[in-house]
C-alpha cells in the first residue's frame, strides 16, 4: 500500500487468559488501493502451550454505499446562518 494509505489502527489489545496463554488481537481500518471501498481488517494470533494459532479477516464496503447509509440512518444537523435587522 502507498504510504499515504496507511490504516488507521482502531485497537490493539494484549490479554493474558491464563499462566499459558497470550492473545494478541488487532483491528485496523484502511481504504483499498483503489480507493472505492473501506477495508476493516482483524488479526488475531494466541500463543499457548500447544503452539501459536492466528486468524486474520477482512470485511470490505463501498465507499459510496457507506455514504448512502449515513445519509438514511444519521441525524442531519444544520447551522442557520442570519442577517439581524
Amino acid at each position: 500500500m502507498p504510504a499515504e494509505n496507511t490504516p488507521i489502527l482502531l485497537e490493539q489489545r494484549l490479554v493474558k487468559t491464563d499462566a499459558a496463554t497470550l492473545q494478541c488481537s488487532e483491528t485496523s481500518l484502511c481504504l483499498s488501493d483503489d480507493r472505492d471501498e473501506i477495508v476493516l481488517s482483524r488479526y488475531i494470533e494466541q500463543y499457548s502451550l500447544e503452539g501459536v494459532q492466528w486468524v486474520e479477516s477482512t470485511h470490505r464496503v463501498p465507499v459510496s454505499a457507506l455514504l448512502q447509509w449515513m445519509l438514511a440512518q444519521g441525524e442531519a444537523q444544520t447551522l442557520k446562518h442570519g442577517h439581524d435587522g
